[in-house]
């Protein structure tokens, strides 16, 4: 809840992506469909979502649709899904862009690809500000993207340090965005990138920095990772699920 009073009751989930890494380890699903522990990463995500009070979701689809659907209608019937017919050739902004009628208020922002702890939801409900990047300290995983700024705003978010900022964080995958700054987001995205491009939602963070404030949150030793490959994956399994379990357990 921010200092307004404001609940956060929406999401979105962006799962449109293909991801051809991991084909070896997922044969003929979608990367949010993979099982860890007999459970798959969005279903993951949607129970979290749940249990903190979140339930106006939406997910963005585009490969293989329709194995997303069958997967969840029974035990979340209430899912609202957009598709996204340019999957192949679009990047994530384009993906949170048709998700625009479904977004009416506040909201959090997932990718599918996640394994993460409850503090990453709950920490972004309990910031006070309207909007929050969530970042973490060093996962030394692979594939980082980093947040530079410095006084909690974002200056620069790229897969490369910058020799002019200060790398704050690795970025999650998960935030807090405003109905302001999404509307940003949107006008930015129509205005300036040329249909089709691999333009993602935190390439939009990245360029609205230089025009308007956008706060990063970072919780250093916060758990998680993104599974895009098999690497990721592996040390999905043999690192950070049992972190995670160690955790929910001293919590309970």
């Amino acid at each position: 809840m921010t200092e307004k009073g404001k609940k956060i009751t929406s999401a979105v989930i962006l799962a449109a992506g293909m991801g051809q890494r991991l084909r070896e380890i997922i044969d003929d699903k979608p990367k949010g469909l993979l099982a860890i522990d007999g459970k798959e990463l969005v279903w993951r995500s949607l129970e979290c979502l749940i249990n903190h009070g979140i339930t106006d979701i939406t997910m963005v689809l585009g490969y293989m649709r329709e194995k997303y659907i069958e997967t969840l209608k029974e035990a979340f019937p209430d899912i609202k899904y957009v598709q996204n017919p340019d999957y192949a050739e679009t990047g994530s902004m384009h993906s949170l862009l048709l998700a625009r009628e479904q977004l009416r208020s506040d909201f959090l922002l997932l990718e599918s690809d996640l394994l993460y702890e409850d503090r990453c939801i709950s920490s972004l409900l309990e910031d006070p500000g309207d909007e929050a990047v969530l970042i973490s300290g060093a996962t030394h995983s692979g594939d980082e993207v980093y947040v530079h700024g410095e006084d909690g705003l974002i200056k620069y978010i790229a897969k490369e340090k910058h020799p002019d900022f200060i790398s704050q964080g690795e970025l999650v995958g998960i935030s807090k965005i405003s109905t302001d700054l999404y509307e940003k987001m949107c006008e930015f995205y129509n205005r300036e990138i040329r249909f089709p491009s691999n333009f993602h939602y935190e390439d939009c963070f990245s360029a609205l920095s230089e025009r308007m404030p956008i706060r990063y949150l970072k919780v250093e030793d916060v758990i998680w990772t993104e599974i895009d490959d098999p690497t990721h994956y592996k040390r999905a399994l043999d690192l950070i699920y049992p972190k995670i379990i160690e955790a929910q357990a001293l919590a309970t």
